[in-house]
């Protein structure tokens, strides 16, 4: 009954050839353990570079965090200077507005002398004559010239006997040559 089963077996299928060439490539027989530790050494190694690759991450996380609070305190300062400069400029848009007043007193010396001058019946006067009939000194005088100049009662005129004198006309005199 032997020979029946294995003949039955061996008949089974087709049969292998007789010759296979042999492999170029050497055979290793490695035990478990020496498998198990290679693969180990090639894990480790892995680990290795994921272990430091978490680092340099968790880092740069870090860096990014502190770049990130930088920036937040960079716009808080761009925001508190903007401010600054906002109040700076009330605080010069008020001082201005201080400066301002003086201009009802020299306002009023104008007025007195257009008065004078239509009473007396002047039609023009120069700087030093304007000066005594408003007993103030010339300077003065001169330091209204550019309010003269943009009141529309008066017209400055250079003097036509003298280069340097300018005279102060009424415009209601004023001809145009």
């Amino acid at each position: 009954m032997n020979n029946v089963a294995t003949a039955s077996i061996n008949s089974f299928g087709i049969a292998p050839p007789a010759e296979v060439p042999p492999s170029e490539d050497p055979i290793f027989v490695l035990t478990s353990s020496q498998l198990r530790q290679i693969v180990a050494d090639a894990i480790q190694g892995l680990e290795d570079e994921v272990a430091q690759l978490r680092e340099e991450r968790d880092q740069d996380r870090q860096d990014i965090a502190s770049l990130r609070d930088a920036v937040a305190s960079m716009g808080k300062q761009q925001d508190t200077l903007g401010e600054n400069q906002l109040i700076q400029l009330q605080l010069i848009n008020q001082l201005k507005e201080e400066i301002k007043p003086t201009a009802p007193d020299e306002s009023s010396l104008i007025d007195e002398l257009y008065q004078h001058m239509r009473a007396v019946g002047l039609k023009q006067t120069t700087f030093a004559g304007a000066a005594k009939i408003l007993d103030r000194s010339k300077g003065r005088i001169k330091q209204l010239h550019p309010l003269l100049a943009m009141d529309q009662r008066f017209i400055i005129l250079p003097s036509e006997s003298h280069k340097q004198r300018l005279l102060i006309r009424l415009r209601e005199f004023y001809e145009r040559v």
